[in-house]
């Protein structure tokens, strides 16, 4: 059993927020999916969000070139991703409402770490992290904390 507060706060609320097990929960806090695991869950996931900027615009194959190079940048922002991940753990508490958009929650964690995000990290690290989330393209709702996300404002 863990004596941080903080840490067991956040799997019972991740356990509530998905309806899994406590052990569960934990195990998913100590051992997250890996940015390629969670980029084949997610096929369309890329550094821009979820898709590319204007496909509907795009030729079809015009659109698969310039997703995978989408993809490619994300790939090449692992630490970037894994690094968000932590802040997004240490910081902000899952819930099961979605009430968090990735787009104006990057803005959020851009002004308190410093540090510039595409949305498509963003994103990309909170899939690793486990919030629960519905695709609103090129954007992502998130449940995520209200009172926390207010503390970063």
């Amino acid at each position: 059993m863990t004596q941080n507060r903080r840490q067991k706060s956040w799997i019972r609320a991740f356990q509530a927020s998905t309806g899994t097990t406590y052990v569960a929960a934990r195990r998913r806090q100590h051992h997250w999916p890996a940015l390629t695991d969670v980029m084949e869950e997610h096929e369309r996931l890329s550094n821009f969000g979820i898709g590319v900027f204007h496909s509907c615009r795009l030729a079809s194959t015009e659109r698969r070139a310039k997703l995978a190079v989408e993809r490619e940048q994300l790939r090449r922002n692992e630490d970037l991703v894994v690094s968000t991940a932590r802040w997004l753990r240490d910081n902000i508490t899952p819930i099961k409402t979605l009430t968090a958009n990735s787009y104006g929650v990057k803005h959020l964690i851009e002004r308190a770490t410093g540090v510039y995000l595409p949305n498509g990290v963003l994103i990309a690290s909170a899939f690793i992290v486990g919030y629960p989330f519905k695709y609103e393209q090129p954007n992502v709702q998130f449940g995520m904390s209200r009172r926390d996300l207010k503390r970063l404002r």
